[in-house]
């Protein structure tokens, strides 16, 4: 009786912990980043963003201010250049750059 109690203490003791649930893979995250670091150009590279659906309306795009552990404000959108935001027919939509690391592009439903 003792085995059984302590079998079903543990079985729901992993259930509770999650080792039953799916975990995200790749494929089920809507956000998709590419770079090719073999096409560096000045120590500069280029990188495109696949945001997936998003809502109506503005959409906000941000850069990190800090990375975690480093406890400094480095500003890392300041080294962006050349930003642009496109439709899903490669049509350039309008966009505000409202601080070193905030995009505000005013279409964001229909960016692809």
């Amino acid at each position: 009786m003792k085995k059984i109690a302590i079998i079903a203490l543990v079985g729901a003791f992993l259930y509770g912990c999650g080792s039953s649930k799916t975990l995200f893979t790749a494929d089920t995250v809507a956000i998709k980043a590419s770079m090719d670091l073999n096409q560096v150009v000045d120590d500069k590279v280029w990188v495109e963003v696949d945001p997936g659906n998003l809502a109506p309306g503005p959409t906000s795009f941000f850069i990190p201010k800090t990375v975690p552990g480093t406890y400094s404000s480095d500003n890392y959108g300041k080294y962006i250049e050349g930003f642009k935001a496109f439709d899903g027919k490669g049509n350039e939509l309008a966009f505000e750059k409202t601080d070193d690391n905030t995009w505000v592009i005013a279409d964001g439903g229909n960016l692809d």
